[in-house]
């Protein structure tokens, strides 16, 4: 069992009553899930960074669960068939969707890099960080309707990260920001 080890003699019930006390107001989903790993590493970053949240959209109910490592058994978890009914989860929970994307020039008046100064100013406080499977990355549907998209700005040669490799550094990212503010 990976947990903190005050909770290796605790149930299922009380590790997640412990995540719900310890969680933020903010959520994550990926978009278009096809079974890989990145799914997983999504789950296991959103649960290790205290995200309220995790949506994943298209695809199966089923998902390699190997990477999450058991945190999927801790984490509220939940399953959207289509971006419709995502966008309609968000407008009646009071999320504010941010997008996670690179290179989409057509986008620009609404990206920020996630490390620019003030990058979430203005935003209320529930966001809900939406990711696309790496293959896909997100429909126009998700970008027109979002509020802001974030990325991260490359230094090297290669052209994008990981998917769960960005949604951890843009959780330990916001996490960070929600605890200074």
């Amino acid at each position: 069992m990976n947990v903190l080890d005050h909770l290796k003699t605790q149930t299922v019930e009380q590790i997640k009553d412990y995540c719900s006390t310890t969680c933020i107001d903010a959520g994550v989903a990926m978009l278009h899930v096809n079974g890989d790993f990145n799914l997983s590493t999504l789950i296991r970053n959103a649960n290790f960074f205290g995200f309220a949240q995790v949506m994943y959209v298209g695809g199966s109910k089923n998902w390699d669960r190997r990477g999450s490592v058991g945190t999927h058994h801790y984490t509220n978890l939940m399953h959207i068939k289509t971006e419709e009914q995502l966008m309609e989860y968000i407008d009646d929970n009071g999320y504010e969707l941010i997008a996670v994307e690179n290179n989409i020039p057509e986008y620009s008046h609404k990206t920020d890099d996630l490390f620019a100064p003030d990058v979430f100013y203005g935003l209320g406080n529930k966001p809900l960080f939406v990711f696309g499977e790496e293959q896909c990355g997100l429909s126009k549907y998700i970008l027109d309707n979002c509020k802001k998209i974030v990325t991260i700005e490359a230094y090297g040669s290669v052209r994008s990260l990981n998917v769960g490799t960005t949604s951890g550094i843009v959780m330990a990212f916001y996490r960070n920001y929600y605890n200074q503010k």
